[in-house]
């Protein structure tokens, strides 16, 4: 009697463990509930600051391309002036200048010209290929982060655990997994700032490396343009001419004078072709002083000379 009673005692004991237990893995489902709220929550967070990365770094590419094209307007309208410069030094020359010599520098320029257009497109073609691998490699690390937090697992709690034998052990770590989630939004967006932050500083060395480049292709097409003019002065013999007046009239300006000098002419034509014409005043004849006349004298009679009226 006494060993059944201790069987069913031992029974009902073993019952209510296991029916708490039984209750603790039902708290698991519970807390599983609470989590997904707040994994909803950081994926929210998480696609939002990505996004805002992404268009961060948008505007950083956009402010580097419009950097780079005023860099390239730049050195091309110096290249155009000194062009500009030394053919007006070339088409100046006086006419007993040989042609054929002049010919040949307006050639020299021209093919140095189109050879710092090349030199000037392999700059930008390096900006290109750097700039493209700059995004590529901003976007993985951007992704990489995104996918760190939006893939985090929810369920890797239960691995190695038993719901029904240790489930206050899953419990645990899904409150621990609950606290992580919500502490992960802070981390993320200080991550993503300076993940764009060090895109722009190498963007920043894309630039300098561009502007190098121009200047020493830029210097590279001063010096040939400059062995132009010394060629011309030592192989054409031709002659520098002074610089050129910067008050030089415009093309409008220009254009203003010769309307103004045309109404002018008009306006005159119209005055004469009016206004009858006036006699010709005139002309006062001039009292010119005729010199006296002079006194022939009888010069003294030559002796040896025998005059006819002495006869």
């Amino acid at each position: 009697m006494k060993a059944f009673t201790f069987t069913v005692a031992l029974f009902m004991g073993v019952l209510s463990v296991s029916l708490a237990q039984r209750e603790t893995s039902l708290r698991v489902i519970d807390a599983l509930r609470d989590l997904h709220p707040a994994y909803k929550q950081l994926r929210d967070v998480v696609v939002q600051a990505v996004a805002g990365a992404k268009l961060n770094s948008s505007e950083v590419i956009f402010k580097f391309n419009i950097d780079i094209a005023s860099r390239k307007e730049s050195f091309m309208q110096t290249a155009i002036k000194t062009e500009a410069n030394v053919l007006r030094q070339v088409n100046g020359q006086s006419i007993n200048i040989d042609t054929s010599c002049l010919g040949f520098l307006r050639q020299s320029i021209d093919v140095n010209m189109n050879l710092a257009g090349v030199s000037f497109t392999n700059c930008l073609n390096n900006v290109d290929a750097s700039l493209a691998s700059e995004i590529t490699r901003v976007y993985a690390e951007l992704q990489v982060n995104e996918t760190s937090f939006v893939n985090l697992s929810v369920y890797d709690v239960f691995r190695g655990q038993n719901v029904f034998v240790n489930p206050q052990t899953i419990v645990d770590r899904l409150v621990e997994k609950l606290s992580s989630l919500q502490q992960a939004p802070t981390e993320l967006t200080e991550e993503l700032t300076l993940l764009v932050e060090a895109f722009e500083g190498r963007l920043g060395e894309v630039r300098a490396a561009y502007t190098s480049c121009l200047t020493m292709n830029d210097q590279l097409l001063q010096t040939t343009l400059g062995t132009v003019l010394t060629q011309l002065q030592q192989i054409c013999l031709g002659s520098l001419l002074p610089a050129a007046s910067t008050s030089e009239p415009t093309e409008e300006t220009e254009q203003t004078e010769q309307t103004e000098q045309t109404e002018q002419t008009e306006a005159t034509e119209e005055t004469e072709s009016t206004e009858p014409a006036s006699e010709p005043a005139p002309e006062i004849p001039t009292e010119t002083e005729v010199p006296p006349t002079e006194v022939a004298e009888p010069e003294p009679p030559t002796p040896g000379v025998v005059y006819r009226n002495a006869l």
